[in-house]
């Protein structure tokens, strides 16, 4: 997209505008001030220290090739430096294009326009959003733009936020022509809950560097990916871990490579998974791959698994196994309520302990986590079968201990 002329304003200023170049000389311009005009005789003038002219409105446009806009910036007030080529202004808005249609809208509290036009510095609050369907703004203390080249540089921890996903980095560098973002320098991505769900928790992903795709929304981020989850101020956070993160922003879909591993050290429980799936609209993390985890004594397997955060729910929704010493409980489908601890097992359910081979089979059993690690098991309006093998009559009698109940995570 190069330009193939540029305009400054409605109106030109005198013919001593000239002697700035042909670019400036098309400097839109109302209301001079403090201009100076020479005299004619003969005796050669003192040299004048140049003044900048001071704009009540100022107005800069650039067309493409074709003759479409290709952006536009205004400014209520601008300085220009004849001399240095150097046009300061405030409260600046603009537009850039794409095809001669708005793509950028951008404002800031102030900025410096060098080389007329060759590089617009913004600075204060500067804020770029990026128009469309799911519309993406990005706000930085500072930017500079290259027309000509088509690249913006951010610096100064400039910020992307689109929906509940958000995007920060040391740096930014956004590459107009490809419609790209490049993060570089510790990005974070933060998945913020929705105002509405307070209890839910978000997820704070960390990555070595994040390139981001706007028309399409692909994202990518080579790793090593660290995560932190926090559901309570007092706590330890959760983590994560995963080599790779890439995914989809208009989907609204993040994606963890495996191995995915996961720890949580209130519980003491760990977790090691497949490649893991981040949806945001539906604040849900699964995966449809095995996995197998523990949490003390406890060992935990199944075919899948969902972390609904908008539920604080974390559901094995597909082959449930649970072992720890002397015991073994399988259902189609379990599931624990971080915030009330209670917690349920349904679909097939058969819980087996070695004392007696005890074996109760039922649809659904339900429990509740204690402060002791512990939970207890009912089965509510729903029939259980348990069988027990009792040892032969007259057999020296066996000292019986208390069957552990089992944990669900």
């Amino acid at each position: 997209m190069l330009p193939s002329r540029r305009r400054w304003a409605e109106g030109l200023g005198p013919a001593r505008l000239g002697s700035a170049g042909p670019a400036i000389c098309a400097l839109v311009a109302f209301g001079v001030i403090g201009l100076a005009l020479g005299g004619c005789n003969s005796r050669p003038a003192p040299e004048e220290t140049v003044q900048p002219f001071v704009f009540k409105a100022l107005n800069l446009r650039q067309q493409d090739g074709l003759g479409r806009p290709a952006w536009q910036i205004t400014s209520p007030e601008a300085r220009y430096d004849s001399s240095r080529r150097v046009a300061q202004a405030r409260q600046i808005s603009g537009t850039i294009y794409a095809a001669g249609k708005p793509l950028y809208r951008l404002t800031a509290s102030s900025g410096i326009v060098l080389n007329d036009g060759e590089l617009i510095q913004l600075e204060g609050i500067a804020r770029l959003v990026r128009l469309g369907p799911r519309p993406l703004e990005l706000e930085t203390r500072r930017l500079r733009w290259f027309p000509r080249k088509q690249r913006m540089e951010l610096d100064l921890r400039p910020r992307a936020s689109q929906a509940e996903l958000q995007l920060s980095a040391d740096q930014a560098l956004i590459l107009l022509d490809q419609d790209k973002v490049e993060l570089r320098g510790n990005p974070l991505l933060l998945l913020r809950p929705e105002p509405k769900q307070p209890q839910s928790a978000r997820l704070e992903l960390r990555v070595a560097k994040a390139d981001w795709w706007l028309n399409s929304g692909e994202l990518q981020a080579p790793g090593p990916v660290r995560a932190q989850r926090r559901l309570a101020a007092a706590q330890p956070p959760q983590t994560l871990t995963s080599p790779l993160l890439q995914g989809n922003t208009l989907r609204q879909q993040l994606v963890l490579a495996a191995p995915v591993r996961f720890l949580d050290p209130q519980h003491k429980a760990e977790l090691l998974a497949g490649e893991t799936e981040i949806d945001l609209r539906r604040q849900l993390v699964h995966s449809s791959r095995p996995f197998q985890g523990r949490v003390n004594q406890l060992q935990l397997a199944g075919e899948s698994f969902e972390l609904r955060n908008d539920q604080t729910l974390a559901v094995i929704d597909k082959g449930c196994d649970l072992r720890q010493p002397g015991e073994q409980l399988r259902s189609q489908r379990c599931q624990w309520n971080w915030t009330t601890q209670a917690i349920e097992a349904s679909g097939q359910v058969s819980l087996s302990r070695r004392a007696n081979n005890q074996l109760t089979r039922a649809e659904q059993l339900k429990g509740q986590l204690g402060a002791d690690g512990l939970a207890v098991f009912t089965s509510p309006a729903s029939r259980v079968h348990t069988q027990l093998q009792l040892p032969p009559s007259g057999a020296k009698p066996v000292k019986r201990q208390a069957a552990k109940p089992v944990i669900e995570l």
